[in-house]
């Protein structure tokens, strides 16, 4: 399934339109980050997919998802671990599909082998939730890399990722949205039954790396505030200097 996917991604990856892309780039994502992740246009190829997973959710070969963004998910080391379909066209909606061995593997939207290399160089770490909000990159330094959970939490497999890899130098900068989800999971919450639920910033702290709650004005998320006034506004919420990335 892994080469299958690879391969269709790489075609996807050939069949980017300028107005796709215009869109891409319109919701905040710099173009490097775009190009390095391969994101794409789906479609359909004449090999269906070895795996009966995706085949029941997506189309014998993908065929539900023509013409959706595939957005693909990448190891470390550059293997095609899943994708996420998203459209587009004025609708919102996403689906996504993983290989089975990302119960162990960690995902992160926006890792690629050059975002591995600046991790492993020293860089921190800035996380966000969704794929757009890593408009984000845009202002942060240069040696730093900027990667979506894909939702407002940190799995085991994530957390064990940044621990493992992470100098201990470097920084986390939690940047989660400001909202009240994306608060109670960065700085945890009580369940319904009353049990205390550790949050991001403790669940860093814990296994030693160091790590900082980012707060920012004027957005529920770095993405919102991208669309309202690009690079320089979210250097204004945010209050940090650096150079475009685009």
């Amino acid at each position: 399934m892994q080469e299958w996917l690879t391969q269709m991604l790489a075609a996807a990856h050939q069949n980017l339109t300028e107005e796709a892309e215009g869109f891409i780039l319109g919701r905040g994502l710099p173009s490097a980050y775009a190009s390095q992740m391969g994101i794409g246009l789906w479609a359909p190829g004449t090999t269906p997919a070895p795996d009966e997973t995706f085949r029941k959710v997506h189309g014998t070969s993908g065929q539900y998802r023509t013409g959706w963004l595939s957005i693909p998910l990448w190891s470390p080391r550059g293997k095609a671990l899943g994708v996420v379909f998203r459209r587009w066209d004025g609708e919102k909606e996403m689906r996504d599909y993983r290989i089975p061995q990302t119960a162990w593997i960690p995902v992160f939207e926006g890792m690629t082998e050059q975002a591995f290399q600046k991790i492993w160089d020293g860089g921190d770490v800035w996380l966000v939730e969704g794929v757009f909000d890593m408009a984000l990159a845009h202002i942060v330094p240069d040696k730093d890399v900027v990667l979506s959970c894909g939702t407002a939490r940190l799995s085991r497999n994530q957390l064990n990722f940044l621990h493992r890899f992470m100098s201990p130098k470097a920084t986390v900068h939690v940047a989660f949205d400001e909202d009240e989800t994306g608060r109670k999971q960065v700085l945890g919450y009580q369940d319904p039954q009353g049990k205390r639920v550790l949050g991001v910033l403790e669940r860093l702290q814990r296994v030693g790396l160091r790590c900082h709650d980012v707060r920012y004005t004027g957005g529920k998320d770095p993405g919102e505030i991208w669309e309202s006034g690009g690079a320089r506004l979210l250097r204004t919420r945010f209050r940090i200097g650096g150079r475009d990335a685009r």
